[in-house]
């Protein structure tokens, strides 16, 4: 496997990790303070896509870490008794996460521009945007859609206000990263990160 191969499955399975450790309680928590795992886990998603961009120098890398996460969370389907669409839904957000940032960070490359407030934003906008529409085709088949379903308040929360709140998170963390590089990563530490990421996946 090439360093940049090595940095993509390290990425991709820190932010498993993060999906199976922070979100589970946040999730938890959210029975308290509804939307807070919307606030914070893009964010920290933006952090792991982010790390991988830099080391591979391409925006195509920053899907393929979203693919390695959305993988990792298919493995709760080893599970009996787990309802698919709970893990249909957040493998397919990952994705949605991961093609939204790719985008933005093309569209930087190709007009040689910096990622601002207005770039970050957008990123939370369009991966919400596209989640919404497959979440309102599947109501149509009587399929659990509450973001949509549970009128439009909540659906402009998820879209306008989590995004807003994303955005501003995102765009202070790129005002104080390092853009030095980004370290280098043995297979032993990558292929380590995989297996207690799909270890966490499996016991929560």
């Amino acid at each position: 496997m090439n360093k940049k191969a090595i940095q993509i499955v390290y990425w991709g399975s820190l932010w498993g990790i993060a999906e199976a450790t922070l979100g589970y309680v946040l999730h938890m928590v959210a029975i308290q303070l509804p939307g807070l795992p919307g606030f914070v886990m893009f964010p920290v998603a933006f952090y792991f896509m982010r790390k991988a961009y830099l080391a591979n120098g391409k925006a195509g890398a920053v899907f393929q870490v979203a693919v390695v996460a959305a993988l990792i969370k298919c493995c709760d389907f080893l599970i009996q008794g787990n309802i698919p669409i709970r893990i249909f839904n957040p493998a397919l957000s990952i994705l949605l996460e991961g093609l939204a940032v790719a985008a933005v960070f093309t569209y930087a490359e190709r007009r040689k521009s910096t990622v601002g407030f207005v770039s970050v934003f957008s990123m939370g906008f369009l991966w919400r945007a596209a989640f919404l529409v497959y979440l309102f085709l599947i109501s149509l088949i009587d399929l659990p859609a509450a973001l949509v379903t549970d009128g439009l308040q909540l659906s402009l929360r998820f879209l306008i206000l989590e995004s807003f709140v994303n955005a501003i998170l995102m765009f202070a963390y790129l005002k104080i990263e390092k853009t030095a590089g980004v370290g280098a990563v043995t297979p032993v530490v990558a292929y380590a990160a995989l297996a207690t990421a799909i270890m966490l996946t499996l016991a929560f």
